[in-house]
């Protein structure tokens, strides 16, 4: 049974490292070529429409969370797993820079929460640590976008 939850940490790890790749790629490119990011990666449009695909997924990460039995109201956290979503969708509609702002912060409190949560014992100590390190990453990635 450990073997299978060390394989369930070591794919979380993986996956969220990939997810990560788009982030960092689109940030330096923007950086490095402007004119190549925009030709061929899509741009900052791409970069803010990725950045809101994730970000509403990870609130989705903390909708399906609420449903598993735990202390405290999963109504409450339901209804804040829901925010991610909303500002993700607000992040496509407004303009640079408040759409990296937003994104930003968004991924910033996602992070915190996600974090504190798994301090707390609401999450494993694991994911934690995963989101600690991912949101470090796309946080640096949006900073550098926003530099551009």
């Amino acid at each position: 049974m450990q073997q299978d939850g060390d394989r369930t940490v070591a794919t979380a790890w993986f996956l969220a490292g990939l997810g990560a790749v788009p982030f960092v790629i689109m940030a330096l490119a923007g950086i490095a070529s402007p004119a190549f990011a925009a030709a061929h990666l899509g741009g900052e449009r791409a970069f803010i429409g990725y950045g809101a695909v994730i970000l509403s997924f990870m609130g989705g990460v903390r909708w399906g969370a609420a449903l598993q039995p735990s202390p405290g109201s999963g109504a409450e956290r339901m209804i804040m797993s829901v925010a991610p979503s909303l500002a993700a969708w607000l992040a496509l509609l407004i303009d640079r820079p408040w759409s990296l702002l937003l994104l930003l912060v968004g991924f910033a409190l996602q992070g915190i929460w996600d974090v504190v949560s798994a301090r707390n014992g609401a999450l494993p100590g694991w994911f934690g640590r995963l989101r600690l390190t991912i949101t470090a990453i796309v946080v640096a990635s949006i900073l550098l976008a926003l530099a551009a």
